[in-house]
């Protein structure tokens, strides 16, 4: 069942309908981009980059450097409040707070150490924040409820294996990269149970390589950019991926995105300049891409596979390419073109049930399977 509405009393109409007639799927609301189950969770994380700063900022030191671990200098909050100097935080350390990294400072987590975060309690990068710990045991920064890591301007994040667990407080995200963020970068990392795994907001930007998201507890919020490779997330029955800013860049190769359902989108936007998705499976969610707004984008080698729409293409000012791609296997429509967009074209792909044309050109149609679609061996 497909729902449209053109306000707000129209989409509680006719979501109250669905739930009467027994549909199992929370309604598709073209315009918004937005499914019943994912609306709250993209809201609560955009707040998230205002909750770092305050909180961190205004945290203050408790207890003395010699028992957080550090080795190679100290800290003016002794691993608690604003960190100046250098520091290292070993296995077994419990931040007491928020915690500041200053211009000039650094933090390097210590291979395979568990660090606790307390509830509510942010870091925030102005100065450096390093870990190399991909083998044999990932590091983690663990707590319940606490309220991620904040990128701001002038800060650099590097983290090679570091699981980030326990990231549900209602604001904030277990990464949030900010505008003006000198370098930020997270590989083979796990981000569990994280309300907003990824906010990158406006004029900041992430890199990912070999992350995995696991009980996604809400949408991530691209407003920047984000550039990931090998990314496997479970949105679980939530939005995965949204952008809402004009100037937003989405780029995606080799990964695997997947839901618990056909009940809420996976890759939406709602105002981007580009979405770049390659070698990509896509499954298990209502809408493999929602495009309401979006300037241009290119799909190629994508399995945009056994959801409900594999395509709603509603917005693209200069249109786009879906090339050498399957889309299968999904229940309601393959693709459906509507609204305004600028030429859109599927090229040497395998297209297999409804689709909606408007005015997409088909090129080189195939009539089974496309090859060597999919992620790539690393």
């Amino acid at each position: 069942m497909r729902l449209r509405a053109h306000s707000l009393e129209a989409v509680v109409a006719t979501f109250v309908l669905a739930l009467a007639a027994g549909c199992s799927s929370s309604p598709d609301i073209p315009g918004s981009g937005l499914h019943s189950s994912g609306a709250s969770s993209g809201g609560t994380g955009s707040s998230g980059g205002g909750s770092g700063g305050g909180s961190s900022s205004g945290g203050s030191g408790s207890g003395s450097s010699s028992g957080s671990g550090s080795s190679g200098g100290t800290s003016s909050g002794g691993g608690g409040g604003t960190i100046t100097d250098s520091e290292t935080w070993a296995d077994g350390k419990t931040l007491p707070g928020s915690v500041t990294i200053a211009a000039g400072g650094s933090v390097t987590i210590a291979p395979g150490a568990t660090v606790n975060v307390p509830a509510g309690a942010v870091i925030k990068v102005e100065g450096t924040l390093t870990a190399s710990s991909a083998s044999p045991t990932h590091a983690k920064l663990t707590g319940s409820g606490w309220g991620g890591i904040v990128v701001a301007s002038g800060g650099t994040m590097t983290l090679d294996g570091v699981d980030l667990l326990g990231a549900t407080a209602s604001q904030g995200a277990a990464l949030d990269v900010q505008k003006g963020a000198t370098q930020a970068e997270y590989d083979d990392g796990t981000i569990d149970s994280a309300t907003t795994p990824f906010q990158v907001e406006s004029g900041g930007a992430l890199g990912t390589k070999h992350a995995t998201v696991t009980k996604a507890g809400g949408s991530s919020i691209v407003d920047g950019s984000l550039t990931a490779q090998f990314l496997d997330y479970d949105s679980n029955g939530h939005e995965g991926i949204g952008t809402s800013d004009p100037a937003a860049v989405l780029s995606i190769e080799d990964s695997k995105l997947h839901g618990s359902g056909p009940i809420a989108d996976m890759l939406v936007s709602s105002g981007a300049a580009s979405f770049h998705v390659a070698y990509t499976d896509i499954t298990n969610v209502h809408c493999g891409f929602h495009f309401n707004d979006i300037t241009k984008f290119d799909i190629s080698y994508v399995n945009d596979e056994s959801n409900a729409w594999g395509f709603m293409l509603y917005g693209s000012s200069t249109g786009g390419t879906v090339s050498y791609s399957n889309v299968d296997q999904n229940s309601q429509y393959a693709y459906d073109e509507e609204g305004t967009n600028g030429p859109i074209t599927f090229d040497h792909s395998y297209v297999n049930g409804n689709v909606m044309q408007g005015t997409v050109s088909v090129t080189n149609a195939q009539q089974s399977a496309v090859t060597g679609t999919g992620p790539r061996a690393n």
